[in-house]
């Protein structure tokens, strides 16, 4: 055993999964490359699910399921709705929730999210959702954000993955830094377009890869 580890390796080793069938679920998505939350912050959304208990969730960006899964398993009376354009991310998703009998409680849409969100918008009959997960396109977190409040009520809370792209947000001279240089520049208009606001309530998180919480206030 190493006489030291990184801080990350440390917290990793805290981990612990939510059951059997996350356990393999990950496996698999990390065997095959796929993007999913990461461990450490599947924990922090572990302890705002507890907290808030939501009945309803929204979620940007599918991928394999893997987060729509760990939603549906940690919130057992909820019911989930995700939002994937991908077809090849679709049709894995699919079986995955065919797989662990989530048909019945999540909702997976398919195509573009903006136009998904504006047209959830128009139905005078959406409840409103307790807690929206983003964790899609870095260039369109401001726009998910404000089509999402909308189907939103005071007190719900709007997640957003991934807000440190690799910590290329904070030092330009990381390997890829440059080549994502247009991702960057949006997350950080973003990021300042989020601290400016006095309806909103943010924490900045460096849990994973960033997350920033983000409280809708009473108006």
């Amino acid at each position: 055993m190493p006489d030291s580890i990184t801080s990350k390796e440390f917290i990793e080793q805290q981990y612990k999964p939510l059951n059997e069938e996350l356990a393999r679920l990950r496996e698999l998505n990390e065997t095959d490359g796929v993007p999913l939350i990461l461990r450490e912050t599947e924990g922090m959304l572990s302890v705002l699910l507890d907290i808030c208990k939501p009945e309803r969730i929204l979620e940007i960006g599918t991928a394999y399921g893997y987060s729509a899964a760990f939603f549906a398993a940690k919130c057992p009376n909820a019911l989930i709705t995700t939002i994937e354009r991908n077809p090849k991310m679709i049709e894995k998703a699919v079986k995955c929730f065919e797989m662990l009998g989530l048909d019945d409680r999540v909702e997976l849409l398919e195509g573009d999210a903006a136009e998904i969100l504006r047209g959830i918008g128009e139905n005078a009959d959406t409840t409103a959702y307790d807690l929206v997960f983003i964790d899609a396109g870095k260039t369109h977190y401001r726009e998910y954000l404000e089509l999402s409040e909308r189907l939103c009520r005071a007190g719900s809370l709007i997640v957003c993955d991934n807000i440190l792209i690799h910590g290329w947000i904070y030092d330009r001279k990381k390997p890829g830094a440059k080549r994502h240089r247009t991702s960057v520049k949006y997350m950080k208009s973003f990021l300042k377009y989020i601290k400016d606001r006095e309806d909103l309530t943010v924490s900045v998180s460096e849990s994973g890869d960033g997350l920033a919480i983000i409280r809708l206030n009473d108006k």
